[in-house]
């Protein structure tokens, strides 16, 4: 049982190295292409402006453009949703692994063969 918690935590470690090996990636990448973090949209927005410059959007957004400080607001209520469910998506299957190996315990028979 040792040593699975030991590969648990070599492969905890190594997760945590990727991803922090994709953020530095991505920074630097973005440094080196103009420095300016720029969203999807106005990269496709200027685009489109450059391929089919009388391009006319068949349709207007739900919201005006928001301000930044509520733009990131959303952003993070956005984030903190999608966190909470894959958390607790994890709760669950861990919960479920748990009970299992409690019920697999219980009706295993002990040393004394009884």
């Amino acid at each position: 049982m040792s040593g699975m918690k030991h590969l648990s935590v070599w492969v905890l470690m190594g997760m945590v190295a990727a991803a922090f090996a994709v953020a530095v990636f991505s920074l630097v990448y973005g440094a080196g292409a103009g420095g300016e973090f720029e969203g999807a949209d106005g990269q496709a927005e200027g685009t489109i402006s450059e391929i089919a410059p009388g391009y006319e959007p068949w349709f207007e957004p739900l919201l005006p453009e928001l301000p930044g400080e509520v733009e990131s607001g959303v952003f993070a209520l956005q984030a903190g949703i999608g966190g909470g469910i894959v958390g607790y998506g994890l709760g669950v299957l861990r919960t479920r692994s748990r009970q299992q190996r409690d019920q697999a315990k219980a009706t295993t028979p002990g040393p004394t063969g009884h």
